[in-house]
């Protein structure tokens, strides 16, 4: 059982090398994309830090902002490097450098052997999606063109504020004020709304997954020969929640899926971060999971959880 990881990281080098020597076997693979944003220094440190490493494979870097199309182009741009680098494997698992397994190498691939052919992929109907301060959430978000000018994204023929980025950093200051009052006054007298790709149907999800092989080979080939799909989310609020649950749950692959990316995430119980961070004294709920994977970890404000999970779960048989 050959498993290459696909990982999305921006910071904490360190914490990168532990979350990979964590999980290295001699059939295992890293497909590395660090943020484009990222300051030049922690990326030099990142090489560093994994470049003796032969199995470890930095892809090409995208921008990344939250909401953004960026983490879908990344996710896309590590499928089609895995696929051309012409690495052998079974499985493809695509996380983030705060993340952590909570089972053993050994069990993770006695799992994924014992689940053949399965597609791990979290979803629900796109139109039921609502969000604080947002009823239409769903319908918006796909109806409209988000759009990013700067730091601010720009929704056309919507208000400003109709997306998540915006509604999360509004602007005090008097330009952002006026560029407010007349954009929600001027735009929506273009209703100008966009057309879903013709004969698929919006799913949404977490941005996490776990895909077999054959499943990798067939997003490669759709986005090779769709390039419509594709830059229909370039203009989407949170495209990395849609673009592989809208292909593949309309597509031949779709009796295959099941509904959980086996990612064990804590959106419940903020401390005060959003997801939870994870700290030791959340080791029993983890390890209790039946989930492989979870997110998020800091090991600058608890390594504790990190050390009690390589100690007591990962370190089983290999």
């Amino acid at each position: 059982m050959k498993i290459a990881y696909l990982i999305l990281a921006h910071q904490y080098p360190e914490q990168l090398l532990r979350l990979i020597l964590s999980r290295n076997t001699e059939n295992t693979s890293f497909f590395i994309h660090i943020n484009q944003k990222t300051d030049q220094e922690i990326y030099n440190k990142f090489e560093k830090e994994l470049n003796h490493l032969p199995n470890v494979h930095f892809i090409k870097r995208q921008v990344i902002y939250l909401f953004d199309f960026g983490h879908t182009q990344a996710s896309l741009q590590g499928i089609k490097e895995v696929i051309e680098s012409k690495v052998d494997f079974d499985w493809l698992i695509l996380s983030t450098g705060q993340d952590y397994s909570i089972k053993s190498n050994h069990y993770i691939k006695n799992f994924f052997r014992e689940n053949e052919g399965k597609i791990f992929l979290d979803y629900m109907d796109n139109l039921v999606v609502t969000d604080r301060g947002w009823i239409n959430r769903g319908a918006d978000n796909i109806n409209y063109w988000h759009v990013r000018l700067g730091k601010l994204r720009f929704v056309f023929p919507g208000t400003l504020n109709l997306n998540s980025h915006n509604r999360y950093c509004n602007s005090p200051k008097l330009w952002y004020q006026m560029l407010s009052f007349l954009w929600d006054r001027v735009v929506p007298l273009f209703p100008t709304k966009r057309k879903f790709p013709e004969g698929f149907t919006p799913f949404r999800g977490s941005a996490y997954w776990c895909f077999p092989r054959d499943c990798v080979e067939y997003i490669y080939d759709f986005i090779q020969r769709d390039r419509g799909f594709v830059n229909y989310f370039k203009y989407v609020d949170g495209p990395d929640e849609m673009f592989f649950q809208t292909l593949l749950l309309t597509s031949p692959l779709k009796d295959r899926v099941v509904n959980d990316n086996l990612f064990f995430i804590d959106w419940e119980n903020p401390n005060p971060s959003f997801p939870r961070v994870f700290e030791k004294c959340d080791f029993e709920r983890l390890v209790n999971s039946p989930k492989l994977f979870a997110r998020k970890f800091d090991a600058t404000r608890d390594s504790e959880i990190l050390d009690l999970l390589d100690q007591k779960v990962l370190q089983e048989a290999k």
